[in-house]
């Protein structure tokens, strides 16, 4: 299953699973991603879920900017469609989202723990 976690200063702030064709990211209370930040729009961006080419194939998934007046950025790119891939940061406003793919994650490495400078609060770079 993938996902995509809100980040802020490294800390996971919120996760999102992508569990349906297409997640609404916008600043309407009835998106799926909902953001309460005038520098998003209404109806900012989406996430789509495609299937693969392949036979037997992993799904794709997309995020495509809706015309928002502030954009979708990708990686620090502006975008107006592009396919993500593992880790890739997603910018909405000026909040950020990494996108998790799971079946990309190596089962044989161990995230290491970092303490964070908010007592009682730890994070992994993954």
């Amino acid at each position: 299953m993938a996902m995509i976690v809100q980040i802020h200063e490294g800390v996971v702030i919120n996760k999102f699973e992508i569990d349906k064709p297409i997640l609404r990211i916008g600043r309407d209370p009835d998106s799926d991603i909902y953001i309460d930040d005038g520098v998003v729009s209404t109806e900012h961006a989406v996430l789509e879920v495609k299937k693969s080419q392949k036979p037997k194939g992993s799904p794709e998934y997309y995020v495509k900017d809706l015309d928002s007046t502030n954009s979708t950025f990708v990686n620090g790119k502006k975008i107006t469609r592009k396919k993500l891939e593992h880790n890739d940061i997603i910018r909405v406003g000026w909040n950020n989202f990494k996108f998790i793919e799971e079946t990309k994650k190596n089962p044989e490495k161990t995230s290491k723990i970092h303490k964070s400078w908010i007592p009682g609060v730890y994070y992994t770079k993954e």
